[in-house]
């Protein structure tokens, strides 16, 4: 597994903040206090007339850094006319500064999508609902060997292969199983089935527990879950698929 330092939240911040304001739109969502000191939760949007709106989510987790690592060149890259690139980075800056999966009140912020009492997870469901995004894609990284993504109902299933195989194209080596050792087929994708689905509403139901991807299912938005591999230590190869997953996204719905 890639062994990295907590990132430096304050470089992080005022690099995403360097960006051209002529291209970019970026505000301060939030902010997360921790030890006495506050965490920005940035929104960037991009300045386009588009009909359609990616939303990418960076940094849940923040003990899984590749999302995160990835944004500079994801906004670099991103030129599309027809697409409005949305990012929200860092959605967890406490456990981005920590190396922690949790927030700064100890939670897991992708389970707070039903009772949302962290200021994170509030954050998203209002840029949910501010924004109105047609596509969503939230950066992950996982032990797992290779990279794959979990899709959501809506994720139309040529699309999703179409998009593996873009990843592949690019170089991205393709998860032959996810992190639970379940056979992935083809590889690269976790599609949404039945059983899934049931127990996400279990989660729902008996532990008030509900992650992004549901949030998005249930509001009818097709949302992929990047899992990039954290075995992979050079942070080019770590964050090839988070740049490439959202341009060839962008490329796909415009």
């Amino acid at each position: 597994m890639a062994v990295t330092s907590p990132i430096d939240v304050d470089r992080y911040v005022a690099r995403i903040r360097a960006f051209d304001a002529e291209r970019y739109e970026i505000a301060t969502e939030a902010t997360v206090t921790d030890r006495e000191r506050a965490y920005p939760v940035l929104s960037v949007r991009s300045r386009a007339r588009a009909n359609k709106t990616l939303l990418v989510l960076a940094g849940v987790h923040g003990d899984e850094q590749a999302g995160l690592l990835a944004i500079p060149a994801i906004l670099e890259a991103h030129r599309s006319e027809r697409v409005r690139l949305v990012v929200i980075t860092p959605v967890n800056p406490v456990g981005a500064a920590r190396r922690s999966r949790l927030s700064a009140g100890g939670h897991d912020i992708n389970r707070d999508f039903l009772r949302f009492r962290t200021p994170e997870a509030r954050v998203v469901r209002d840029v949910f609902a501010r924004e109105r995004p047609d596509f969503v894609i939230s950066l992950h990284e996982g032990p797992q060997r290779g990279t794959f993504m979990f899709a959501n109902r809506f994720v139309d299933a040529a699309l999703a292969r179409a998009l593996c195989d873009d990843l592949h194209r690019g170089g991205t080596m393709l998860a032959k199983k996810d992190y639970f050792g379940l056979r992935l087929d083809p590889p690269g994708l976790s599609p949404s089935f039945a059983v899934g689905r049931a127990i996400t509403k279990l989660w729902a139901v008996a532990f008030r527990l509900k992650a992004t991807i549901a949030y998005s299912e249930d509001r009818e938005i097709p949302e992929l879950v990047l899992e990039s591999s954290s075995r992979t230590v050079d942070e080019a190869a770590r964050v090839r698929p988070h740049v490439d997953l959202v341009a060839a996204v962008a490329k796909r719905i415009a």
